[in-house]
């Protein structure tokens, strides 16, 4: 008996097949005539597309959620526009911070926002706006003087808007699982079903171990553990050692194993680590990690058997990224995240060395990437984003959003995605290519008896999710 049957559908990869039974967390059928006289429930799918449920490759989902309250400024392309929604929902807050985030920065004319402009906006209270990609933060002159941050134009550096975020109050437990679950709403209505939490995933195991017992878990989620350049060796082992003693077990909801580094920071900032001076300039950035120190770190966790993802924009910091995954273990499956602008003779390595290719389609939008163009100058930006290049040299891809840094939106990833890719790819690195970016490719990721019932019934056509499911239950339905 099946608790669950989809059909009227079009079961993704297999045209003659137009139903999915489900029977507690598993698929047990899939096919053109799945008996549904005993089903539980009926799902019609009316002619939609029923795929494996999107797997976001690259989140950072709890900081989304908590943002999904404040100010935001994702998408505004002028500095006037800027300036309204700022007033406007300074107005609409009566005391305490204005928090906000998403500001482009080709919304300014010289590519970034200015103190004075922010202080003129929220003159009597302290504000902090983080950029789009959240490597970059607005501050007004309030803000600093209680962070106790030198005055400047904006904060660039990782350190000083981690010393700016400790001064900003927050909400409590309570507050983070409330802002959790509005977070597993949206993605459940983007037919989302796991996510993959890049980093801070220590401090986050409570919190997600907590909606697990109280069954409100809508997405199964992966959490990274952090992994930070300046370490002595002898030191990150001890910190692997705690590592070890949260991993757990392998849980189908919640799962770690997996250790999240920054090589560099971004391009539109000039933070991102190049080969070769940025356009204009003699400045190339500068690599997180000195000398051999990220090889080390990853030779250490690899012979523990953990699975390292590298945050690497600029085509320095993918080389040092590449290096460092030389000869480790075959079958970690090492990451490399977001593959901005690497050098061409690179792209073939990651077959090679079976690192997967972690990339976010979202960021190539035109509208993201003006200052992107410009800092890196013509003939690199040409060569930017090779999704393409990577899908036909045998490399694995994993899409994401990167939430927060764009929305958690699967469909305009694979409208981008589509220009580079037939759709059929798109979907497949969105499925499983995620999964198999997390090691889960026997429990999900296709459509096929055994799998785990983590599906979404979509219209690829209108962009529109009818009903998501995970394991086995309905969390959305139009």
């Amino acid at each position: 008996m099946a608790s669950l049957v989809v059909v009227n559908g079009r079961v993704w990869s297999q045209p003659s097949a137009t139903a999915v039974a489900v029977d507690g967390e598993r698929i047990t059928a899939v096919g053109a005539d799945v008996d549904v006289s005993r089903a539980t429930r009926v799902i019609d799918a009316g002619g939609a597309t029923i795929v494996p449920a999107f797997n976001d490759a690259h989140v950072h989902f709890l900081m989304a959620s908590r943002s999904l309250g404040q100010l935001d400024l994702f998408g505004v392309e002028t500095t006037a526009e800027v300036e309204r929604r700022i007033v406007e929902y300074a107005r609409s807050q009566h005391d305490g911070w204005i928090v906000g985030r998403g500001w482009l920065y080709s919304a300014f004319p010289d590519g970034m926002p200015t103190i004075e402009l922010l202080d003129r906006l929220v003159p009597d209270r302290p504000a902090y706006i983080e950029s789009f990609d959240a490597h970059t933060g607005w501050a007004n002159s309030r803000a600093l003087e209680i962070a106790g941050a030198p005055a400047g134009r904006v904060l660039i550096e990782e350190e000083a808007m981690r010393q700016m975020t400790r001064h900003i109050p927050r909400g409590g437990r309570a507050e983070d699982l409330d802002a959790l679950r509005a977070g597993m709403r949206l993605a459940a209505a983007r037919g989302v079903g796991s996510v993959q939490e890049a980093g801070n995933g220590l401090k986050q195991l409570a919190l997600w171990q907590s909606l697990r017992e109280s069954g409100e878990l809508k997405v199964r989620v992966r959490l990274a553990f952090d992994m930070t350049p300046g370490t002595a060796m002898d030191e990150w082992a001890r910190r692997l050692d705690d590592y070890d003693e949260a991993r757990g077990g392998g849980d189908r909801w919640i799962s770690t194993g997996i250790l999240k580094a920054f090589a560099d920071g971004v391009v539109e900032s000039r933070t991102a680590a190049l080969l070769e001076p940025y356009a204009d300039s003699d400045h190339r950035g500068e690599p997180l990690w000195e000398g051999g120190e990220l090889a080390a770190a990853v030779r250490i966790a690899d012979a523990r058997g953990w699975q390292v993802q590298v945050h690497a924009i600029g085509d320095a910091a993918i080389r040092q990224a590449l290096d460092a995954f030389e000869g480790t273990t075959p079958g970690r499956r090492h990451r490399v995240e977001h593959i901005e602008s690497p050098d061409p003779s690179d792209v073939l390595r990651f077959a090679r060395l079976g690192v997967v290719a972690s990339m976010q389609p979202q960021h190539a939008e035109p509208r993201l990437t003006e200052v992107w163009r410009r800092n890196l100058g013509t003939p690199r930006a040409m060569r930017g984003w090779p999704w393409r290049e990577l899908h036909d040299s045998g490399a694995r891809l994993a899409f994401g959003t990167d939430w927060p840094v764009v929305p958690l939106d699967p469909f305009a990833s694979l409208g981008v995605a589509s220009q580079r890719l037939t759709q059929a790819e798109a979907v497949d690195a969105w499925t499983s290519g995620s999964a198999y970016a997390e090691h889960a490719e026997h429990e999900k990721g296709e459509l096929r008896e055994g799998m785990l019932a983590d599906i979404a019934v979509i219209d690829l056509d209108l962009e529109h999710v009818k009903a998501t499911i995970v394991g086995g239950a309905v969390v959305y339905e139009s």
